[in-house]
């Protein structure tokens, strides 16, 4: 159907298929969804960046001005992305809609590049359609919005074809796009990541195994796998070994989100919240296409196929992978999801309907490839329009506001406006919790108040208070007798406290967590600034050291092994 057509102009349609489903982030205003607080991430990044930062851990308007170490264990490339868009264009709405934007754009590229391994044009072409008109999508983008979920969903074919590509062919420039790719994955959720690979893995271990020089192939994998894991070190070693120094009580437990079985099955559409029980306002629908294109591959292997042909594994791992995914979905599995570490911090068990969308997608394109010539046309038609007809009134918020960022920044933080800090005391922000903000454990309460002036003394006076970026603080302190100068900042290991150029130790005042140094008579320069502690910028180095070979590997191309 589509042999005389070349795949750029396939993947021209698919774009020109996706504009209905983005369309209204195109128009003027926009939307709130559930993680707006996204805005002030994509923002305080900026700031980080700002602030001389590399790589940016350190929030330093969180909290009324407080900060929080935010970016040490939150995933960071959405908000790597949402910094490098808000430089380019100056406004947060306009930053978070491009994502949004791109994300969109690359799943279904990604997904055709990807299915074309495996099937036609045309299969390809209706398994990418599906992959973006499907209910959790619409989900992801316009009640969740959730910047990290909908990049590691974009990301996910190209994750396959990355692999797919090294095992075909184990040149360096090979192995290096792989790398690149893992590697965003990885940057951008923080479990979810992982979950990906796993799946990804699965998927291609038939190809694995059927390659050429299976040692050879699982070789490479491991190496990208190894410099995916070294180059993002900087980011998940520290937030790993440094997660006792901060809570971790979610305020949305696992237990309490698992949809019922008819939530999953029956059509509903919903811009609330998820709750315990069945009263929950979301959508948790896997969708009427597919769960159409899954049981129809189902009956057609048992019953329609030639006899003669063998499955193909991939429809195997597919079909079985759907049956896993469902299966976790119900809260029967909690002692199983209970043997993960930190399960609690998944949240969500309904977040695995982003790989049933993976899966329902992988299959559809199977489905129509098997049924033969003379019915993809029919078929694949059908599952086209019936996703787009069935979805696409998902595929728009709940209303359009007309605001400017500066609303989101009273919002979020005490002082802050685009043009910088603010002479006005934000009142929106006194209502706002910051509960995903998981304090370290020496803070007994988060402050509700702004302090007068940043850095304080208990006795004598305090002058030349500068602030020479968000990060780094001094100022002049006289006084007649011993006194405690106070930092209104919490305390996390990267704070370093000076006096007179000689750095001193750092209490931790009570209870938010302030940091306090000891100053004899006189008059003394106190200074306080943020830099990476040894433990980071080793992982730092290791990082870049990585980094570097993974660019050489690109500019040498060459195969890792001799033929």
């Amino acid at each position: 159907m589509l042999n005389k057509i070349s795949d750029n102009k396939v993947l021209l349609i698919l774009v020109l298929l996706s504009i209905p489903s983005f369309f209204v982030l195109l128009k003027k205003g926009f939307y709130e969804p559930h993680d707006l607080h996204h805005i002030a991430d994509i923002y305080e990044m900026f700031r980080g960046f700002e602030s001389g930062q590399l790589p940016p851990r350190l929030g330093p308007d969180f909290s009324y001005g407080y900060g929080y170490p935010l970016f040490n264990f939150y995933y960071v490339f959405p908000f790597y992305l949402g910094a490098l868009l808000f430089f380019l264009f100056g406004s947060l709405t306009i930053s978070f809609k491009l994502i949004m934007i791109l994300g969109i754009l690359v799943s279904v590229v990604g997904m055709y590049l990807l299915l074309r391994e495996y099937v036609g044009k045309f299969p390809a072409l209706v398994g990418s359609i599906l992959y973006l008109y499907t209910p959790y999508r619409a989900v992801q983008i316009y009640v969740r919005g959730a910047l990290g979920e909908v990049l590691v969903v974009a990301l996910l074919p190209f994750l396959a074809l990355g692999f797919l590509k090294v095992i075909r062919k184990p040149k360096t420039k090979n192995i290096a796009f792989a790398v690149i790719i893992t590697t965003i994955v990885i940057l951008s959720h923080n479990y979810l990541s992982f979950i990906s690979i796993f799946i990804v893995l699965l998927l291609i271990a038939p190809r694995l195994i059927k390659s050429k020089n299976v040692k050879q192939s699982l070789f490479s994998i491991l190496i990208v796998l190894f410099f995916s894991m070294c180059i993002s070190s900087f980011w998940w070693a520290p937030a790993l070994i440094e997660k006792n120094l901060v809570g971790l009580v979610t305020p949305f437990p696992l237990v309490d989100h698992f949809p019922f079985i008819k939530q999953l099955i029956l059509p509903s559409w919903g811009y609330g919240s998820s709750v315990w029980g069945p009263g929950d306002e979301i959508s948790f629908q896997i969708g009427l296409v597919n769960l159409f294109v899954a049981l129809s591959l189902f009956v057609y292997v048992l019953f329609f196929r030639n006899k003669s042909r063998k499955i193909k594994p991939e429809i195997f791992i597919a079909l079985t992978l759907l049956v896993v995914l469902f299966s976790f979905m119900n809260i029967r599995t909690l002692p199983l999801w209970r043997l993960i570490p930190f399960y609690n911090l998944i949240q969500f068990p309904w977040r695995l309907l982003m790989f049933m969308t993976f899966a329902t997608s992988i299959i559809a394109a199977f489905l129509i490839e098997s049924v033969g010539k003379k019915y993809q046309g029919i078929l694949g038609g059908f599952i086209i329009i019936a996703s787009i007809a069935l979805t696409i009134g998902y595929f728009k918020p709940s209303k359009i506001v007309e605001t400017h960022d500066n609303h989101y920044l009273n919002r979020f933080f005490i002082d802050r406006t685009i043009s910088g800090k603010s002479d006005e005391i934000s009142k929106e922000y006194g209502n706002y919790s910051e509960d995903y903000l998981l304090l370290p454990k020496w803070v007994e309460q988060r402050p509700d108040f702004k302090p007068e002036q940043k850095i304080e003394i208990s006795e004598g006076s305090i002058f030349n208070l500068t602030e020479i970026t968000a990060i780094h603080w001094e100022a002049d302190v006289e006084t007649t007798s011993d006194a405690t100068v106070t930092f209104h900042s919490y305390y996390f290991p990267g704070w370093i406290a000076e006096i007179d150029g000689e750095k001193r130790e750092i209490n931790i005042g009570k209870p938010y967590g302030q940091m306090q140094i000891r100053v004899s008579p006189g008059i003394h320069k106190v200074e306080f600034y943020w830099d990476e502690t040894p433990l980071r910028k080793t992982f730092d180095i290791l990082s870049l050291g990585a980094l570097g070979i993974i660019v050489t590997f690109l500019l040498i191309d060459k195969r890792i092994f001799s033929k």
